[in-house]
């Protein structure tokens, strides 16, 4: 999703090479080293991952694969192209249990092999290459893919009894917004640690009920905890990220999630 919005937001200005894994497998330095030098960048915006939260428990091996290996070795070809990088990281590298939200300052605690998996990509991404933006963002959605807002809205049309979770609170961040905000971290904004999502808190329950009056669906929504939903990975039960080193740098803060939500299902969802 994230990848698709940034080709629709960057592909008229700049030179846009949007690699999938069929032209480029992260996994394999060789093959990364040998696209880089074909294409030979200015610019790596390195947004691919092993998202399945779940199913990484069980496929450990390929998560850290794709994630860890695979980041370092975009960092490690893209300087040696000299090309600075952007790294798209996620809230799952904090645990959850501060209670209020989390800055750029938070030491990170991770837990589950997608949340351990991701904060060594961070931790690569440094090492290996000086000039890099590392850009943590939570509960993505937009057009391009599956996400939670465009299958609530499908359930709820097809039974209007949901059951939701409600004890996970985060940053609902519409990827089209993100790549607004990645156009202007690169031209504007100092290397670091970022957080980028829109403003404001919502649990999952809090952001189906805002799908489906944006898409004017009607339907009757249990609160269930995380414990009912019978996932296998561990998940943050409060992961907002708190956008500080954004606002620090000049810029404005993203706009609100329900603001964003109501965009999304207007112009792709009714």
């Amino acid at each position: 999703m994230l990848g698709h919005a940034l080709v629709e937001r960057l592909g008229a200005a700049h030179d846009l090479v949007p690699d999938d894994v069929e032209e480029m497998d992260i996994r394999r330095f060789d093959a990364v080293r040998t696209r880089m030098a074909e294409v030979r960048p200015d610019l790596v915006l390195h947004a691919a991952a092993y998202t399945a939260v779940d199913d990484s428990e069980k496929d450990r091996e390929e998560t850290y694969a794709v994630n860890a290996l695979g980041t370092r070795n975009v960092a490690v070809a893209a300087r040696g192209m000299g090309a600075p990088i952007v790294v798209v990281s996620t809230d799952y590298v904090f645990d959850g249990r501060k209670g209020t939200p989390y800055d750029e300052f938070d030491e990170p605690t991770p837990e589950g092999v997608y949340a351990r998996s991701k904060r060594l990509a961070e931790r690569w991404a440094a090492r290996h290459h000086p000039d890099h933006w590392i850009v943590r963002t939570a509960w993505t959605y937009g057009p391009g893919g599956r996400n939670f807002v465009r299958t609530i809205i499908e359930r709820a049309r097809k039974d209007p009894h949901l059951r939701v979770v409600d004890d996970q609170v985060g940053s609902p961040t519409y990827t089209v917004d993100l790549a607004d905000a990645l156009a202007a971290l690169i031209d504007a904004v100092p290397f670091g640690i970022y957080h980028l999502t829109n403003s404001g808190r919502a649990s999952w329950y809090d952001l189906a009920a805002e799908a489906l009056r944006a898409a004017g669906v009607e339907a009757e929504m249990e609160r269930i905890d995380t414990a009912a939903a019978g996932r296998p990975a561990p998940r943050p039960a409060f992961s907002v990220l708190d956008n500080l080193c954004w606002r620090r740098a000049g810029q404005t803060p993203l706009r609100s999630w329900q603001e964003a939500v109501a965009a999304y299902v207007t112009a792709h969802l009714r």
